[in-house]
């Protein structure tokens, strides 16, 4: 077993630069707790409160927190990886507030926040979570996000090659997080068209969203796997490419379902392996270069255990938490950004700029991000949690080959 010191350790003295979180639909997250929900009748809240909403917005505060725990750690380290957030933001009053709940947590980190913000003249969408303090349960209401204009979209590319541009020709930025949906106006190939801009054989690439999923895929193996000479797990320059769902998702994306409600019926690993393969063998068949497309698939199963397909090899493993949260969960939205920006945050810091990227530096990685989004069911905000969390459930978790 790894611990989360070793961990650390592990990750001070490797590469720096940029990780980018590619997050197109943000939104207002508004939280309303109720005793019980009561469909078709009058509920009154116990309490309500705004705040960040979005993926690649949850993502950005989850690496905003990495970044910031590592540098209290590591204060000599200057190879520390800065999280940049890219996104459109909606002119009017929620996105101003939206905005001033960034900037406060970019600031609150150091890091400088809105060089990659478009504003649009689109309103910032709300979207409501409805918790039941007797149980737990999250119902969530996702307002349609409003339309970005073609000048607005080019507006964004520009931002991006005007600051990243010249990253590409030198092997590309650190790290990419492709997160969540695009709003309507976005071409369907806007996350490719982004990729194509940023990445390379260097670049650490995590996607985390079903938007044209496969072509993004097969763009990013184009751009990080050009020309490389495969190890088991990646390239030689260091670069690799991570697809981090569900394991409903993935079952939906090659035609197969499970019965019942997530929270009470466990993925079979054996039906997700096999559905990890049957989407690599796609995606393979539509690069131009012969790669896989994707290196490895994780996915997490609700309460149940997460698991690492490693696409390569076949090889899969099984993740487990061992014991119980220290309390009882306050809300589960925005856990899955957090695992997204902690596993891209430790795979990372954990291979040094260069070195092939191996399997047990991937399974790690993703062990250290079950726990940060685990961590973060305990607050009420979404991706927010604490480092003594984070490392009690770390230390939690099993790793087994299967």
């Amino acid at each position: 077993r790894v611990s989360l010191m070793v961990l650390s350790q592990a990750m001070a003295a490797v590469m720096s630069g940029v990780a980018l979180y590619v997050g197109l639909n943000p939104a207002l997250q508004r939280r309303v707790e109720l005793d019980r929900l009561a469909v078709g009748s009058v509920n009154r809240a116990q309490s309500s409160t705004v705040g960040i909403g979005g993926k690649g917005q949850g993502a950005y505060v989850a690496a905003l927190q990495l970044a910031e725990a590592e540098a209290a750690t590591n204060p000599d380290n200057g190879g520390l990886l800065h999280p940049q957030l890219c996104m459109f933001l909606g002119e009017g009053r929620e996105g101003d507030a939206l905005r001033e709940f960034l900037l406060e947590q970019s600031s609150a980190s150091g890091q400088l926040a809105e060089q990659l913000w478009t504003r649009v003249s689109a309103p910032v969408r709300i979207c409501t979570t409805l918790v039941e303090a007797s149980t737990g349960d999250a119902t969530e209401i996702v307002e349609p996000a409003g339309t970005v204009s073609s000048t607005e979209w080019a507006d964004l590319l520009d931002s991006i090659r005007r600051r990243h541009g010249e990253e590409q020709p030198k092997g590309g930025i650190a790290a990419i997080g492709i997160l969540g949906t695009m709003p309507p106006g976005v071409p369907p190939d806007g996350y490719s068209q982004i990729l194509r801009q940023v990445c390379g054989p260097r670049t650490k690439v995590l996607i985390d969203s079903l938007v044209d999923v496969r072509c993004t895929l097969s763009v990013a193996s184009e751009c990080v796997h050009a020309g490389d000479v495969h190890a088991a797990g990646g390239n030689i320059a260091g670069g690799g490419i991570i697809l981090k769902l569900n394991a409903r998702e993935i079952l939906g994306l090659t035609g197969r379902s499970i019965q019942g409600s997530d929270s009470q019926v466990a993925a079979d690993l054996d039906v997700v392996t096999q559905a990890c393969m049957d989407l690599a063998t796609e995606i393979s068949a539509m690069t131009t270069n012969g790669g896989t497309g994707v290196d490895f698939i994780c996915f997490t199963d609700g309460p149940f255990p997460a698991g690492v397909v490693s696409i390569r090899s076949r090889r899969r493993w099984r993740l487990e938490r061992t014991k119980a949260l220290r309390a009882k969960v306050v809300s589960p939205i925005g856990a899955g950004d957090a695992t997204s920006a902690g596993t891209l945050h430790a795979w990372c810091r954990g291979v040094n700029s260069g070195e092939p990227v191996s399997e047990d530096s991937v399974v790690q990685a993703f062990r250290f991000g079950f726990a940060v989004g685990a961590a973060s069911c305990l607050h009420g905000k979404n991706a927010v949690f604490t480092m003594a969390d984070v490392q009690d459930i770390y230390e939690a978790i099993t790793v087994t080959e299967c």
